[in-house]
């Protein structure tokens, strides 16, 4: 505000009625200083000298099979130089994971300074060779004369468990690049080998609506790897995962696998070394009560 426009504020007569206990031009004087006061406030200085980016680690190409969802953020991370690990996003709106194709998808994250970065990866999706629909037309009536549908996930679990164990045998072979495909020859041709039998029940727990995640063993414990769930016997928001396992164990150390806790699945490994090693970082941790049937 200019010196001249202040002095004729200042200088400019009232009338000198009584307000709330002040004088009109004393009223006014006070608020020409907070105008110029505020007029006078300064921005707080940028800081110009962070001029480098965050670097974002570990996003690399992805493959997935048509109708899978895309774990965009595991391995993921976003260092900064200043900041340390930084927020990150990722722009996969360009990506149908419903059709075959090649696509790609962004990667961005943003410092405190502003600096931004981008990486962008190729994501492939790749034609099944069963559609679920396919697999579906082979569970489903399996389903009805069991009578599956409308049991607790407890129940389930069991029946499910040994309808499988009477139906397939096992064999050292499978497709693992495809569990889709795989469920499907499973449960027509009745063999397989632990991920075959994973295959068959993750089909049977997901039409169910049943919710599932995938274990597998750690990698470089054990010259073979092998696969297993953890079943969702809670809800979406409260849940309760377990162990449930239906590949045939060894003859000599048999083992009744169906909705164990970590401590009673990691008991196996005294009596065969490292067959349930797997990175627990990965997995919600089970309740430490013995799932009540």
């Amino acid at each position: 505000m200019k010196k001249s426009t202040l002095k004729k504020l200042i200088s400019r007569k009232a009338p000198l009625r009584k307000r709330g206990g002040l004088f009109a031009p004393i009223s006014l004087l006070l608020t020409v200083l907070v105008l110029v006061l505020t007029s006078c406030e300064k921005a707080p200085p940028q800081d110009t000298s962070d001029v480098t980016p965050p670097m974002i680690e570990g996003a690399h190409d992805i493959e997935i099979l048509q109708g899978d969802g895309i774990a965009y953020r595991d391995g993921v991370r976003a260092i900064d130089d200043r900041d340390g690990e930084v927020v990150f996003w990722v722009d996969g709106s360009a990506v149908d994971p419903e059709t075959a194709g090649v696509y790609t998808a962004t990667y961005h994250a943003k410092d405190a300074a502003g600096n931004e970065a981008s990486v962008t990866v190729t994501v492939t999706v790749l034609e099944r060779r069963v559609t679920f629909d396919g697999l579906w037309a082979v569970v489903d009536p399996i389903i009805a004369a069991q009578g599956f549908r409308g049991q607790s996930v407890g129940k389930v679990s069991e029946t499910l468990y040994w309808y499988i164990k009477a139906n397939m045998s096992y064999t050292s072979t499978s497709d693992k690049t495809d569990w889709v495909s795989e469920a499907h020859r499973g449960l027509t041709e009745h063999t397989g080998d632990c991920f075959t039998y994973y295959a068959v029940a993750r089909a049977f727990f997901e039409r169910l609506g049943i919710e599932v995640m995938t274990v597998q063993r750690a990698p470089n414990v054990l010259p073979t790897t092998h696969y297993w769930l953890l079943v969702n016997t809670g809800t979406a928001d409260s849940p309760a995962w377990y162990h449930w396992d239906v590949c045939p164990h060894y003859k000599e150390h048999p083992l009744t696998s169906i909705l164990l806790t970590d401590a009673e699945l990691l008991a196996y490994n005294d009596r065969v070394e490292h067959y349930y090693t797997f990175d627990r970082s990965l997995y919600p941790a089970t309740p430490t009560e013995c799932f009540a049937k």
